[in-house]
């Protein structure tokens, strides 16, 4: 794919022309088979695809890098640490400010993403535990070490959570709990 500026506007090809009016208003035909050297002489170069992560990083429009010869998109970080003007009841502001993206509001969703992960995988086993509390029938001892190491995994997670201070940090979490059997190969 290639790409050039135009009228003051990028305008990308997904082929080159296989003719081309120079500005001069010469024809060069076969130009898609061109080398590039007269393909760069007449603007057109290379579009490379911008890698980012979308938790943390927004992709702007196509622009011209000049330093390397391509076109490609702009890559912008969040910035986390923006304040916003807390709005009153009136609808106007109230002069305060605080964190659009609040650390302590992230750290509780995770954490209850992470309690309702845990509950799923109990919940298989339920059952035993209020056997054992209703009718004092003792619960399978596979039984009880699942639901220890589900238990353990979900404290130390939650711990992890804790630890963490920085929102893109937080945003990246891994949430998983176990390893699936295809990642442990």
């Amino acid at each position: 794919m290639k790409a050039r500026i135009e009228n003051g506007q990028t305008k990308i090809y997904k082929s080159l022309p296989s003719e081309y009016t120079k500005d001069d208003g010469t024809v060069v035909l076969n130009f898609r088979n061109a080398d590039a050297e007269t393909v760069q002489a007449e603007g057109f170069y290379d579009v490379v695809k911008s890698s980012f992560n979308p938790l943390t990083q927004t992709k702007g429009g196509i622009q011209f890098d000049s330093e390397n010869n391509v076109f490609t998109s702009v890559v912008t970080d969040i910035d986390f640490d923006q304040d916003v003007d807390i709005i009153g009841e009136d609808g106007e502001p109230t002069g305060e400010t605080e964190k659009r993206f609040k650390v302590s509001d992230l750290k509780s969703t995770i954490i209850s993403d992470l309690k309702g992960n845990a509950n799923k995988r109990l919940q298989s086993s339920d059952w035993q535990v209020v056997r054992k509390f209703e009718r004092d029938i003792d619960i399978d001892s596979d039984t009880q070490t699942e639901r220890s190491g589900i238990l353990a995994e979900l404290t130390r997670k939650e711990a992890e959570v804790n630890a963490l201070t920085d929102y893109a940090d937080l945003l990246q979490y891994d949430k998983t709990f176990f390893p699936s059997e295809e990642e442990v190969i």
